[in-house]
């Protein structure tokens, strides 16, 4: 790896273009034929916001931060990337006439969301800028929405035709305003909450809020979003099945690969590459037990070492754990791995609606003493998706209670071991989803340690 010979093994195309190909060879790096479909549109699970909303005593959601935007509308916008404010709204109620609806600037309107938003129902409110000094009917003047001009040299082509369709279509059923206050007041006099009970989530959208119904009660919408959120939508469990499925296969394939005198930088970065190539992004990988991309060590033959891989695919995350042995491990990690995979086996055969996070745990804890076992091996559950932990209780505030399984959830059980002197580290985790009779696997489970 850059300025340092790999101790990593031939790993495909990857390998090849890490290890230093020529531009001829580099030249031959594939597309990426495994990459599923695309999916536009919404993402949240309605039914499940609507009864949270419900039992929250919530009219609406007002919803400006980059992951709670994308989970109400699939829309993935660059501009909070690049560390601007929020501009961009999305507004869910309980109302299913207009469940969603969307508050947005002019320019990213058109150039980042248009195209995203081909085919989708819900009904957009877009804002320019004030007109200064203007009027029209006595109210504030929104400047003109322009479209990018046409040179006319040569005929438009299907981005430009397809975003001024989007545009076009938006703005015959609903003028451009003003600004974003007087936008989201208008979509909320339509909905009818302006004195309603509305949760934010960004302290640009509680100012929004705020100006435009200055007789509404606004909170702050991160508990409601973390009881929303585990409950999947189908679409969000297609995209999980992806995120998990894929995230294995890239651990295994870049583990497998590895050999003694290998940096864990080495490795770190062949899960990254391989996890590209499937079209993830790389998020973290914690190698035995360190997860700081700064620490440096060898890997040595006789070795058994943990790892943990989270890459996400279309914002949704894979969460994959194995022990690996590198050669013949100590006997007291043979032991070790072989009670955790026995344990995790037992664990997953109770995984049920109506189980709730406890029992898991006392589950786990029960199947090590059966096996005669006295090792710390946790078995910590929790939810995974937009987040890697994504259920409520994570907000630093005391839990909000015993958390029970529900069908639509997709679960990890970490089961690291949790003590040093036992000759190595390790570590296990699958992703589960829950469905309403039992489970689904949604990695391939296969052997309970990797072997290289």
């Amino acid at each position: 790896m850059i300025g340092r010979r790999s101790a990593l093994g031939t790993f495909g195309v990857a390998g090849a273009a890490l290890a230093g190909a020529t531009p001829a060879a580099a030249a031959t790096i594939p597309t990426t034929p495994n990459l599923p479909k695309p999916i536009i549109g919404p993402r949240m699970n309605f039914a499940q916001a609507e009864k949270i909303m419900t039992q929250l005593g919530l009219d609406a959601l007002v919803l400006g931060g980059t992951t709670n935007l994308y989970h109400a509308t699939g829309l993935d916008i660059t501009s909070t990337k690049m560390g601007h404010a929020p501009s961009v709204f999305a507004i869910v109620t309980r109302n299913q006439k207009q469940r969603l609806s969307l508050v947005a600037p002019a320019f990213l309107y058109y150039y980042n969301i248009a195209l995203d938003y081909r085919g989708q129902d819900y009904p957009t409110y877009v804002y320019t800028s004030l007109v200064p000094g203007s009027m029209e009917n006595g109210q504030p003047k929104a400047a003109p929405f322009a479209v990018f001009p046409d040179r006319g040299e040569a005929k438009q082509d299907f981005i430009e035709t397809s975003r001024k369709a989007v545009v076009d279509a938006s703005l015959a059923k609903e003028a451009a305003k003003p600004s974003v206050v007087t936008a989201l007041k208008k979509a909320l006099s339509d909905l009818g909450l302006t004195k309603g009970r509305i949760a934010t989530d960004e302290f640009v959208a509680t100012r929004a809020a705020t100006e435009a119904a200055p007789e509404a009660t606004i909170v702050n919408a991160d508990d409601a979003m973390r009881r929303i959120r585990p409950v999947k939508s189908a679409i969000e469990i297609e995209l999980m099945r992806q995120a998990a499925y894929n995230n294995a296969e890239a651990a295994k394939e870049a583990v497998r690969v590895v050999r003694a005198g290998a940096d864990v930088r080495d490795l770190r970065a062949a899960f990254f590459a391989t996890a590209a190539l499937k079209g993830h992004r790389g998020v973290f990988m914690v190698i035995d037990r360190v997860s700081s991309p700064t620490y440096e060590a060898t890997f040595k033959d006789g070795q058994c070492f943990s790892i943990d891989c989270v890459s996400e695919y279309m914002g949704y995350h894979g969460d994959y754990a194995r022990a690996v042995y590198m050669g013949e491990p100590p006997t007291a990690m043979k032991k070790v791995t072989a009670a955790t995979g026995k344990a995790w086996d037992i664990v997953r055969e109770s995984l049920k609606p109506g189980v709730s996070f406890s029992q898991v745990r006392e589950t786990g804890k029960k199947a090590l003493k059966s096996l005669g076992v006295d090792y710390n091996i946790s078995f910590t559950p929790h939810s995974v998706g937009l987040w890697h932990s994504d259920h409520e209780g994570n907000t630093g505030l005391p839990p909000v209670g015993d958390i029970v399984l529900e069908p639509g959830m997709v679960l990890s059980v970490d089961c690291p071991l949790l003590e040093s002197g036992a000759g190595g580290s390790s570590h296990l985790e699958d992703l589960t989803l829950i469905t309403k009779d039992g489970f689904e696997n949604l990695n391939d489970i296969g052997n309970k340690i990797i072997m290289v």
